[in-house]
């Protein structure tokens, strides 16, 4: 349907006003959302609340099931009582910064405008824009300023959201539910639990005999002090969400000094009896999709467990108690959850060992060992054995063993949940001892070659002269075995097998497990950072320059945005040039002069984003900033000198022997170890040879 009117002005040319056959705006719907009072004057009165409670009948109590019944009562009683939930309602459309003053003008000026009230109109509009410009600006301004004590993942994580590029993960599973179950989102909830749940259906649960009677006495070494919850709570992270019962996090921080008494006779009791309540073994799982949009349930979903808090720093005071005892016995290349390893300690150890091999004119043949669903399928009777094995005290074993039973989850799709399901095994992904009792339970895997682990990322590396046959096979079959009797499972279409050095032009036959030859690839993305076979790092360069490069868009839209300019540079440093610079102890040394120049042009984009009218040199001197170049020798330096320290450092047995003092006293530039023999420009050029030419 058209209408023409009349020419317009002066103008020859009639106006055509047509009404569109199809409207393509979404208006989006009215939603309810229930969310709880953030009102000023309540949070004072709970505070003052909370500080009156007399907790005498609690300590008087008997039982830890019973503190902690009455715990719980008393502060959600009070919570809700001065911060009621309560019922608003919202347009799916919302943008993330209007409020309900906003909300109220909208309807008032299309009402006027409706209505021909042409002056009340203009005047609505006017106030409509300009609460819209201010708005947006106080928005960001403070998403920015409070992400800036926040770490990187929350920073980009928040950032996206703020530039409107963030992928929704509700309306990503509601796709799948589409999919799978005609759009009903609480039908995929059950499906995606139920899955979970049966990963591990062929583990038996814990066995009761294995679980050790309750001391008589509890030593004095378990038994926790007030102050030292106190401490814990009042480092919460508060942008954290709560587990399933419910307590806010900034609670348990802000009121950390009136609630750590009974906290730490709850903690103490639990530890006493060798009992866990059942609300801290209950899990809220978020499926996260490991591809976007995911297409089945099984294999594109990754399960991240919401636990309670209180539980989680228990369990850091019970996961310290068992690192202090176990810690020196575990094997000496597992780099993941250890304090003082980590994913460059692990590379530098693997890289170096390649470079030697190759050097040597050795060829090294390397198997990447991927477990299936490895938190999911953690069998009980296995890790409490190997706990006793190991020598943990009874009190620990019995606590553990209270930890393990009778766990329960229900998965969350946004506000939808499922029912409760109980698991007979498996480790919560998100929780603190889930990584511990892991590299507990896979410490067990040492085959008779070299094996390099973070938490379940395990590589297995035989180095072969010319002539040699290669024993990989064996050694593979050896480490299916130690997994099977360890109740994992080898994931055998994503192991993958690269070989290094002269055994690419006469490779021997692939390996197999169960039956399937494993993929020999050329290069493989290991702990982030991508090692191709001949040891050069044009790979990994083009993909951090790809990656960096595509968030320079954010930063374009940040800037359009109206952040400012420190926010800007806070924005690059934290998320664009940690891209650049990840791992770079592990290729710095060894990138070419043109490789240097690319990451240099991606830093080069940025300042020129951020410091509009000036040359690059002026923008870092103004920002404070070095060149790359001269950042990752920095870097890399600092990781040498920590790796130097034999009491701290992993990776000191990689250096050459230290030189006699009084030799290196009396010379005026001496070196305080063995200078390196190396054949080949490639191994000169490494971490260790590098470091002690540049920096000893």
């Amino acid at each position: 349907m058209h209408l023409v009117l009349s020419n317009i002005g002066s103008s020859d040319h009639n106006a055509v006003v047509m009404t569109p056959k199809h409207r393509s705006t979404d208006r989006g719907q009215d939603v309810t959302v229930t969310v709880r009072s953030q009102d000023s004057n309540g949070r004072v009165l709970l505070g003052q609340a909370i500080a009156d409670i007399n907790w005498s009948p609690l300590y008087h109590m008997e039982t830890c099931d019973e503190m902690t019944e009455i715990f719980y009562g008393t502060v959600t009683q009070l919570v809700d009582y001065y911060l009621p939930m309560r019922i608003v309602r919202r347009q799916s459309t919302d943008k993330p910064w209007i409020n309900d003053q906003f909300r109220h003008l909208i309807p008032c000026r299309q009402y006027a405008l409706k209505t021909g009230q042409t002056a009340r109109y203009r005047a609505y509009r006017n106030r409509v824009q300009r609460m819209s410009r201010t708005l947006r600006r106080k928005y960001y301004v403070r998403k920015l300023k409070g992400l800036r004590d926040s770490d990187a993942r929350t920073w980009w994580r928040s950032v996206k959201l703020i530039t409107g590029q963030t992928v929704n993960r509700t309306q990503s599973l509601t796709g799948l539910a589409n999919q799978i179950h005609d759009g009903d989102v609480s039908a995929l909830a059950g499906t995606v639990n139920r899955f979970f749940q049966g990963v591990a259906a062929d583990l038996r649960p814990l066995d009761d005999s294995s679980i050790p009677p309750p001391p008589v006495v509890v030593p004095d070494e378990f038994t926790i002090s007030l102050a030292d919850v106190e401490g814990k709570l009042s480092r919460v992270k508060v942008h954290k969400a709560p587990g399933p019962d419910g307590l806010p996090n900034w609670l348990l921080r802000d009121f950390s000094s009136h609630l750590a008494g009974p906290v730490c006779a709850i903690y103490n009791a639990s530890v006493r009896e060798g009992f866990v309540p059942l609300s801290w073994k209950e899990a809220n799982v978020v499926p996260v999709p490991k591809i976007q949009p995911p297409r089945a349930v099984e294999s594109d979903l990754r399960p991240i467990s919401l636990t309670a808090t209180l539980a989680k720093v228990l369990e850091s005071f019970v996961g310290s108690w068992i690192l202090e005892r176990v810690g020196d016995s575990l094997d000496d290349r597992q780099y993941g959850a250890l304090r003082q390893r980590s994913t460059i300690h692990a590379l530098v150890d693997m890289v170096h060992h390649w470079h030697v091999a190759v050097d040597k004119g050795e060829s090294a043949r390397t198997v990447f060992v991927d477990f299936a669903k490895a938190f999911d399928h953690v069998d009980h009777n296995v890790l409490v054995a190997k706990m006793v094995a190991l020598g943990l005290p009874d009190v620990i074993v019995r606590w553990m063993c209270a930890f393990l039973q009778e766990r329960r989850q229900r998965v969350k799709i946004g506000d939808v949940l499922s029912d409760w399901l109980q698991l007979s095994a498996g480790m919560p992904q998100g929780s603190y001892l889930g990584p511990l009792t892991f590299i507990i339970l896979i410490d067990a895997l040492r085959p008779g070659c070299l094996t390099h682990k973070y938490v379940d990322d395990t590589t297995m590396t035989e180095f072969m002269s010319r002539s040699a046959v290669s024993s990989m096979q064996s050694f593979v079959d050896e480490l299916v075995q130690q997994a099977t009797d360890a109740g994992m499972m080898v994931n055998d279409r994503k192991t993958k097998e690269l070989l290094i050095g002269s055994v690419i032009k006469d490779p021997p036959p692939p390996v197999s497990l169960n039956g399937t030859p494993v993929e020999r690839v050329t290069t493989f993305k290991l702990l982030g950072v991508h090692i191709a076979s001949d040891l050069k790092w044009a790979q990994h360069v083009n993909a951090i320059t790809s990656k960096a490069a595509s968030r320079l868009h954010f930063l374009k839209q940040l800037k359009r945005s109206g952040a400012g300019r420190d926010d800007l540079l806070y924005f690059y440093i934290t998320v664009i040039r940690s891209v650049l610079e990840y791992a770079c102890p592990v290729w710095h040394s060894s990138v070419t002069a043109a490789q240097t120049k690319a990451l240099e042009s991606l830093q080069r984009r940025a300042m020129r984003i951020i410091f509009q009218d000036s040359d690059y040199m002026m923008s870092l001197t103004i920002a404070g900033l070095d060149t790359l170049e001269s950042r990752r020798d920095q870097l890399t330096e600092r990781f040498f000198q920590r790796s130097v320290l034999p009491e701290t450092s992993c990776l000191h047995y990689l250096l050459p022997d230290k030189r006699d003092a009084s030799v290196t006293d009396r010379l005026r530039y001496a070196r305080n170890f063995e200078p390196l023999k190396f054949r080949t420009v490639k191994f000169r050029n490494s971490f260790i040879p590098y470091c002690l030419s540049h920096y000893d």
